[in-house]
């Protein structure tokens, strides 16, 4: 090799100036684009990607992907809280969707873009930087879904779809719900704290269906206790400690995630009420790494990571062109039991 050609990155007139062909046709050897009937012999074409390997020849990434029109970047919109703080959830998503993504050549851009703020989705779908973007947490009314449609934008929702005929993937929340009531049920509970998601969110509606209709059916429907307005570990701490300080308190308790499993066992500890002694207390679970923290909890596993795993593989399929159908696909959730819930003496 020529003291010069080490000196700078290999180009393709290097190699086509020593195997004696075109640069074209050396880029259609090494980009697999040959064409029908007129592309060079088969020992042509092992010469060509044998003086590329022998020169180091790397290929210029950002020149394939404008040739293809791709950027290799699956954007995840984000609505962090109120303080910047992102939900136990949002750790889990975005760590499983970083390794599936990294696994196919694509990489994951964060966006940060609030419900209202359309104008921060429009910039981003216009200035066409990600191949495809994914929405997450939709509202019953999410007007996301319509907008990116009307720009052009690829998107596949994690959660549920608010139209039969868009890619999303996520919790069967329906399921959710009921499975928590008949769970605490099982143990002879009827009065019971359900702590929910907003139901402004699919997911919260889902849960509230799925909770009303167990409780029906059981015959629990006076003595619920059912909450889906206060959020966070501090809210619930409040939200226990008030409602247990009241007469004919409730005998067990689900919320909705850790952090309100968290406020809502040191509302029982302040009120010296044991768990599952004198409370069974049930979360649902969005982040594994949760567990530390809430070891002996039961918990109703949320799957995000398997979630976003499937999403991520189907991103991958749709950027490769191979045929998927859009609609809505459910995991089921799965009950852990860890020993916090407890028959009603």
């Amino acid at each position: 090799m020529e003291e010069s050609t080490r000196r700078r990155s290999v180009r393709l007139e290097d190699i086509a100036q020593q195997v004696g062909v075109s640069r074209s046709e050396v880029s259609r050897v090494l980009n697999d684009r040959q064409r029908a009937g007129r592309a060079v012999g088969q020992a042509k074409q092992l010469h060509i990607q044998q003086v590329a390997r022998e020169l180091g020849y790397q290929p210029n990434k950002a020149a394939q992907n404008l040739a293809k029109g791709r950027t290799d970047l699956v954007g995840l919109v984000l609505q962090p809280l109120g303080d910047q703080a992102l939900s136990p959830h949002y750790h889990e998503i975005i760590g499983g969707l970083m390794g599936v993504l990294a696994e196919q050549g694509l990489h994951l851009l964060l966006h940060q873009c609030p419900y209202e703020a359309s104008d921060s989705l429009v910039s981003l779908a216009r200035a066409h930087i990600c191949d495809v973007l994914i929405l997450t947490d939709i509202r019953k009314n999410d007007l996301r879904p319509a907008l990116l449609r009307e720009l052009g934008q690829p998107f596949v929702i994690r959660g549920s779809a608010p139209e039969p005929d868009l890619l999303a993937i996520g919790m069967d929340n329906q399921a959710v719900g009921r499975l928590a009531i008949e769970t605490l049920a099982g143990y002879g509970h009827r009065k019971i704290l359900f702590h929910n998601i907003g139901r402004d969110l699919m997911s919260g509606e889902g849960r509230y269906q799925g909770c009303h209709a167990a409780c029906t059916e059981l015959g629990l429907g006076d003595t619920l206790n059912y909450e889906d307005t206060i959020w966070g570990e501090e809210g619930v701490y409040a939200l226990v400690r008030e409602r247990f300080s009241q007469p004919n308190s409730p005998t067990a308790i689900f919320t909705a995630d850790e952090l309100a499993a968290l406020g809502a066992l040191r509302a029982l500890k302040d009120l010296g009420k044991r768990v599952p002694e004198d409370v069974s207390l049930l979360t649902g679970l969005n982040a594994r790494f949760m567990h530390r923290t809430l070891s002996g909890i039961s918990t109703i596993q949320i799957r995000q990571h398997e979630i976003v795993t499937e999403l991520g593989q189907s991103i991958g399929k749709l950027l490769r062109g191979e045929p998927i159908e859009k609609m809505q696909h459910f995991l089921s959730p799965v009950l852990a039991d860890s020993g916090s819930c407890a028959v009603l003496k």
